[in-house]
């Protein structure tokens, strides 16, 4: 993905006492602008069903939406956005909206510089409105052959930095979605909106409830006019994982996994400690040696705190796609679960001559499969059929059970 308090920031896309022209080009379609607009009507009768997510809230108002995305571990920013029905007249910018960027609905193009929201619109069933991405490093089929068409530009991948905003301008989406590690410091949002792309900014990645994670689904749906659907999809995600974690945590064994990754320092390993990753290994009848509810999202350790406790590590998950040879385990080439070939990276999916990796693309939301997988990596008995979608093992020459 592979923080003074300001107001929160914007642009006004319309003013206060406008009304909106119709939309021709789809005038015809559904969920589409407010022909002959009633002011006694609910434009939106289905509203985004959310119970775990806390980066964010939606509350509606008959012909508008109020989406409010704040960091889910408490920094003390926050950002709203209008969503206004097409055909509609704009609410007053005042009060707590002073500030707030309107963005006309349903969007109709979409453009992200972070795979997870490119995936969410996927999902939906709009991966051919994307015409913005970070780049080809993409493994959704769908999504990748719009990159290879031309039909969606390279605007730059989040983690290479800011925006190339001239291709976005070009590209002109009705809504941006900008991968965003504090709303306090949002450089490229407050720049996208000054140059006037509707820009939002998205922080899933560091949501810390595993179907909360999912629920960022809304935050796509919501612009789309698509919350039916997302509530359709997420109920069934939702009750397939309760289900599963049900039956797993009932097993008399807890298996110990080791989730982890290098740090930058030789023989240290980043665990985690209150994220969806520990909660994912916890809600599939396992656990984590380091988790803590009270805790950051990850922790450091030291290779000798993991061989202090290596009889005890039934199998390590990495997230890391370079511990491919026995020099870069630092030193746990020894322990019991990697001479029994336990352990395991979550690049099962993955195109590496694309630098594509799924994991990083659809395990936020299918969270669910996620969770099959590490049911049938822990108990086996639970799954006897089950294929690994995204788990896969590693094996190292040279090292002998």
């Amino acid at each position: 993905m592979r923080a003074a308090q300001p107001r929160p920031f914007g642009f006004r896309l319309v003013a206060a006492s406008a009304v909106l022209l119709a939309c021709d080009a789809f005038a015809n379609e559904p969920n589409d602008c407010a022909a002959d607009f009633d002011y006694d009507a609910d434009y939106y009768p289905i509203k985004a069903e959310v119970e775990y997510a806390r980066g964010f809230t939606v509350t509606y108002h008959d012909h508008y939406k109020i989406l409010t995305i704040r960091h889910p571990n408490g920094e003390n920013v926050s950002d709203t956005v209008v969503l206004l029905q097409c055909g509609a007249p704009a609410p007053k910018l005042e009060g707590k909206l002073a500030s707030a960027t309107v963005v006309t609905i349903p969007a109709r193009t979409l453009g992200s510089n972070e795979d997870l929201s490119l995936n969410r619109a996927r999902v939906l069933g709009y991966a051919e409105h994307v015409v913005a991405m970070g780049g080809g490093g993409i493994y959704a089929p769908s999504l990748r052959r719009r990159w290879e068409s031309g039909a969606a530009v390279s605007i730059g991948e989040s983690f290479h930095g800011k925006p190339d905003y001239e291709k976005l301008l070009a590209s002109a989406p009705d809504v941006v979605f900008l991968s965003t590690a504090s709303l306090a410091r949002a450089d490229s949002i407050r720049r996208a909106r000054a140059i006037g792309i509707p820009a939002v900014p998205s922080m899933s990645w560091v949501e810390p409830h595993v179907l909360g994670q999912a629920e960022w689904l809304h935050v796509i749906a919501v612009f789309l006019n698509e919350e039916a659907k997302a509530n359709a999809l997420l109920a069934d995600i939702k009750g397939r994982y309760s289900h599963l974690s049900a039956r797993a945590r009932a097993q008399p064994i807890t298996p110990t996994v080791v989730w982890l990754d290098p740090a930058n320092q030789r023989n240290k390993w980043l665990v985690p400690e209150a994220s969806w990753l520990a909660q994912l290994v916890s809600d599939a009848g396992g656990r984590t040696p380091w988790a803590n509810p009270d805790g950051g999202p990850k922790r450091t350790v030291t290779t000798e705190q993991i061989l202090s406790i290596a009889d005890e590590i039934d199998a390590f998950v990495t997230e890391s796609v370079a511990l491919r040879e026995p020099g870069s385990i630092g030193g746990l080439e020894g322990t019991p679960a990697i001479r029994r070939a336990r352990l395991f990276d979550v690049h099962n999916r993955s195109r590496p001559n694309h630098n594509a990796y799924d994991w990083y693309e659809s395990a936020v939301v299918e969270v669910d499969r996620v969770l099959e997988d590490l049911v049938a990596l822990l108990h086996p008995q639970l799954l006897p059929e089950h294929r690994f979608r995204y788990l896969r093992p590693l094996r190292f020459e040279g090292i002998e059970p």
